[in-house]
């Protein structure tokens, strides 16, 4: 989602103000669901990156 989609939907879907406004948390929802899967994926990361060097130094 890029807000040029955004903006544009606003403007095709909405006729009021409140249409603008749902339309606008409705893609902040969507956003925010984004950012915390790919935040999940980095802290599964990290936690790995943590096992092996974690492994590496038991190992020495």
């Amino acid at each position: 989602m890029t807000l040029e989609e955004v903006t544009r939907q606003v403007k095709k879907c909405g006729k009021t103000k409140e249409d603008q406004i749902r339309i606008l948390r409705k893609s902040r929802l969507q956003l925010l669901d984004e950012i915390h899967s790919k935040q999940q994926l980095l802290d599964q990361l990290d936690y790995m990156i943590h096992e092996i060097k974690k492994d590496s130094e038991v190992s020495t």
